[in-house]
């Protein structure tokens, strides 16, 4: 049986964590109409919050964009799932997999809606948690990376791609979205156009062994 103490620790988090995601609520509304670029006092005035409570919560100012990194990857993740769901996978029996150029293709749709929605906060999530250090534990490009080579099975040796190759690939591939979008976002199109196009093309840079073909010669 629970404690007393116990249960005053829980709704005490349970406080804390929706206060926070109130927060990180009202700081996304802010970034998005007043800019990427503004400081911890900035934020704090059009958010009608004091300093000391965006502090308390989130650190500074790259612990914010940590917290908003984590906002849009479950953006993605979320889209990216609505849009598995809505596919027949290829195959029958166990293991079948949704076919994994659809996957890619989703998965680029995600992201570049996320960009197109909301440019102030996707540049936001990107000034200082867009690193692939390998030493470094999260950050929203290293993320997206990592979830680009787990649903498209490039993260495991099978046979097919060896699983480093993958990651290598993943990561080059999240770049080169990356410096594709923002060029983009500087006279931005059809974003379903835009997205298709990159997909192509990224598609186009796996092995036939990841399309589940044989490995060249």
């Amino acid at each position: 049986m629970k404690s007393l103490t116990d249960g005053r620790s829980t709704r005490w988090q349970e406080h804390r964590d929706s206060r926070r995601r109130e927060l990180l609520r009202a700081v996304r509304h802010v970034v998005d109409e007043h800019g990427d670029d503004l400081s911890m006092e900035q934020i704090s005035e059009h958010s009608g919050t004091t300093k000391a409570v965006l502090y308390r919560y989130f650190t500074d100012r790259a612990g914010l964009q940590e917290a908003m990194g984590g906002w849009a990857m479950q953006v993605i993740a979320t889209s990216l799932d609505e849009a598995s769901a809505d596919r027949v996978p290829s195959g029958s029996g166990e293991g079948q997999r949704v076919d994994r150029q659809e996957t890619l293709e989703a998965m680029i749709r995600a992201f570049v809606d996320l960009a197109a929605g909301a440019p102030n906060v996707y540049r936001f999530c990107d000034q200082a948690v867009g690193r692939f250090d390998p030493g470094e534990q999260g950050g929203f490009f290293r993320e997206v990376a990592e979830l680009l080579a787990e649903r498209l099975d490039l993260d495991v040796t099978d046979g097919r791609f060896d699983g480093d190759d993958g990651k290598l690939w993943a990561a080059g591939a999240i770049g080169f979205v990356r410096a594709a979008t923002e060029t983009w976002l500087k006279s931005p199109g059809s974003p379903d156009t835009f997205a298709a196009s990159v997909s192509t093309w990224l598609w186009a840079s796996l092995p036939p062994e990841a399309h589940g073909g044989p490995p060249r010669s």
